[in-house]
């Protein structure tokens, strides 16, 4: 079983959020838009591997500012992470994110948090 990589963690997330349980879970901060994210079990068995593959690339992508994690809270992303995923929507999610958000909220977003 091979480990996973970093953008496949990421699809799976939006994957699991946008496809699957059709819901986007947006929080809106004075210091911009936060991204709730799916819990690393449900990233783990989406992507078919052990919890303990998936803690070591979720710890990367805290380290590199993109994920915030606190118990009982839950995965969102910074402002910087919300850049990253909104990229990587537009890119491979557009048509789930047109259909979820509608394409006027879709793009409002795009230009307001990218």
């Amino acid at each position: 079983m091979a480990a996973p990589t970093l953008d496949q963690v990421v699809d799976a997330m939006l994957s699991i959020a946008m496809v699957e349980d059709r819901a986007l879970g947006l929080e809106f901060t004075s210091g911009g838009l936060q991204i709730r994210l799916p819990t690393t079990r449900r990233i783990a068995e989406r992507l078919g591997v052990p919890h303990y593959y998936v803690l070591p690339l979720i710890g990367m992508l805290e380290a590199d500012g993109m994920l915030t994690r606190a118990e009982r809270v839950g995965i969102r992303t910074t402002p910087a992470g919300t850049r990253r995923l909104l990229d990587r929507i537009e890119e491979a999610y557009a048509d789930a994110a047109d259909a979820l958000l509608g394409p006027e909220v879709f793009h409002l977003l795009l230009s307001r948090f990218r």
